[in-house]
């Protein structure tokens, strides 16, 4: 099923900007916009309202390319307004950070924002503002699957656009209802409210909602097997398409066409479509259809990137061809999905890493503070001792003392040993080059699908005791734990001290977490599966940073150490043709055969099984 994207509303000033899904060229328009306004906001000098418009208008550009610069645009915008006691900035700002919250995502956290928009919107009675929050907040429950509560807020934010007389509103709410309707199954009022808002798209030309809800109202038809209509609509979806430059619908379009011809071979009651030109009603036929059509989709997709509706056309396509009796073709876009999926899971594991980051850049700036402060613990104790004597002079060496130790501890916990040394004694830059150095990452397979529904509590307790688990079998194999990201773990050995077993000890290392995860079961019964990846050569090791330190590795080693693991087996060990030939004749290993890795071609690969037994 595919149904047009929620819509996300935000009020800016005096006029209403509405976005769904964004297009590689909306991307790139928006960046652009960013610029401008980001220029603006530096040569914009005064803590006044307009620099509070600046700021949540860049915090709602933001939300879709890097949410947590929208975030932090927005609470900036949201602060200045609370101090400058500007409503209706308060208002935006707040409907922008959660926004931002919604695409990071931290549905929660949006949720909040949006409530206490809604709240300071009816207190000063701003029936647009009402509207807008209403909407959002039933976004976020449409996101969540809880169908009724998005259905309730959609229905009160249409009872006010329709009082307001705001008709492009009023057409993205019933769109909104309609994708609902249509995921309850109810079909007849799916129709009824796309239909609706498909006149109003129609009487204003907006040309970009009219591709999409005849997508939406295609798709009911489709999957109520009225293929005639549903053809129909998929058809003037793509005219309109064409002539507004709407990528993402065309290709939509095109692959859904190439779902129905799939349908209609499949379908034993064998119904009979009227086109311009008539196509003969027989499977084969049809099934050469949905390959013209799903191939379209899929090289329109592949331009655009789109790599998770890529993902659907090459199933189509599969399984098209399957029916045709041409497995290799049938093999092929199997293969492709799974390639896709494989990068479209990199892709989020990329913005899972930003998230991180930023995480653990607060963190460290927390912790920056708290250095801050038994520094000026320290300064202040000077000056008592100064008048103090000796006792005073005591109590100073005393602080000094466990001050240092302070910040040793929490330099320690941030870096290896031997490098924060070298740090502590003003060594700078810190960048070294090491020849003879192991990369493993370990990442748990299907974490995303695993979260869902989840407790925060009850995942941050599940990622500390795997994390603990392969940290205490990292120190007993001499390695060097890098950092996590996400639910990825990556270590390595052979740096900062050398080791000449370097790849070895890795290896053992990998066996050891391999084996521990085979039985690994999480506290109500779940099963974790891991994917581990190795390589081993040179890299380049360094802290990065002047006053939030971070020790990271770069090279290709490190890149191929991870493409290992992305495009490895579940429960198995990767290995590079290097590593292999350095564990020949000491460690267990089997030939996978030839993988396709983003960047680099096709590699021979090893799955490392175990030690050979000792003679």
């Amino acid at each position: 099923m595919r149904v047009m994207k929620l819509i996300r509303i935000v009020q800016f000033g005096l006029f209403l900007v509405l976005l769904s899904s964004v297009s590689a060229k909306a991307e790139k328009q928006g960046k652009e916009l960013i610029d401008s306004l980001e220029h603006i906001l530096k040569q914009h000098n005064q803590e006044d309202t307009g620099k509070v418009i600046l700021l949540y208008r860049l915090a709602f550009e933001w939300h879709s390319i890097a949410p947590v610069k929208s975030i932090e645009f927005g609470e900036k915008a949201l602060a200045l307004a609370e101090r400058l006691t500007y409503t209706s900035g308060i208002i935006s700002s707040l409907l922008c950070t959660g926004t931002g919250y919604w695409e990071f995502p931290d549905y929660p956290k949006a949720l909040e924002y949006f409530f206490r928009a809604l709240k300071i919107s009816e207190q000063v009675d701003n029936k647009q503002f009402i509207a807008i929050s209403y909407n959002n907040i039933g976004n976020i429950y449409a996101e969540q699957n809880e169908e009724d509560q998005a259905l309730k807020y959609y229905l009160k934010a249409l009872s006010i656009n329709e009082m307001l007389k705001s008709r492009i509103r009023i057409a993205r709410n019933l769109g909104n209802i309609g994708t609902i309707y249509h995921g309850k199954q109810d079909f007849l009022k799916a129709l009824d409210f796309h239909t609706r808002a498909l006149k109003i798209y129609e009487e204003l030309g907006e040309k970009r909602g009219i591709a999409i809800t005849l997508l939406n109202i295609g798709d009911v038809y489709l999957i109520t097997a009225d293929y005639d209509r549903a053809f129909e609509y998929f058809t003037r979806s793509i005219e309109i398409s064409k002539d507004a430059g709407e990528d993402i619908s065309l290709m939509n379009a095109y692959g859904e066409i190439g779902k129905l011809f799939y349908q209609l071979a499949m379908d034993k009651t064998g119904p009979i479509i009227h086109y311009p030109l008539p196509v003969a009603g027989n499977k084969n036929s049809y099934l050469q259809k949905s390959i013209d059509y799903s191939l379209t989709a899929y090289r329109l997709g592949k331009q655009i990137p789109a790599l998770d509706e890529v993902r659907s056309w090459t199933k189509s396509l599969s399984d098209a061809y399957r029916e045709l009796n041409d497995f290799k073709m049938s093999y092929y876009y199997l293969d492709s999905n799974r390639i896709f999926k494989d990068s479209v899971f990199t892709i989020d594991k990329e913005k899972l890493i930003n998230n991180m980051s930023t995480r653990r850049e607060m963190d460290l700036k927390e912790k920056e503070i708290q250095i801050k402060n038994v520094s000026l613990e320290k300064a202040k104790i000077q000056r008592i001792a100064l008048a103090g004597g000796l006792i005073g002079l005591i109590i100073i060496l005393f602080v000094i003392y466990r001050s240092r130790r302070k910040s040793e501890r929490l330099l320690l916990n941030m870096l290896p040993e031997k490098i924060a040394r070298r740090l502590k004694h003003k060594e700078k830059p810190i960048a070294d080059l090491f020849r003879d150095a192991s990369v493993v990452f370990i990442d748990i397979v299907e974490f995303t699908s695993f979260s869902k529904n989840k407790e925060p509590d009850y995942l941050v307790s599940v990622l500390t005791d795997f994390f603990t688990k392969l940290d205490e079998l990292s120190g007993k194999h001499g390695m060097e734990k890098i950092k996590t990201i996400g639910d990825c773990y990556m270590a390595v050995c052979g740096l900062p001290q050398p080791v000449p077993d370097s790849i070895e000890r890795t290896a053992r290392f990998a066996l050891d977490s391999r084996d521990l995860m085979r039985s690994y079961k999480t506290a109500d019964g779940y099963d974790i599966r891991v994917r581990i990846g190795i390589d081993t050569g040179k890299v380049v090791a360094g802290v990065i940073g002047e006053k939030k330190f971070s020790y990271d590795l770069w090279g290709d080693v490190v890149n191929t150490a991870f493409h290992m693991e992305s495009h490895g087996i579940a429960g198995e060990i990767q290995i590079t043709e290097n590593v292999f030939h350095k564990l020949d004749g000491k460690f267990k290993m089997k030939e996978r055969g030839e993988v396709e890795i983003k960047g680099k071609g096709k590699m021979r690969t090893w799955i490392l099984e175990g030690l050979l037994s000792d003679k």
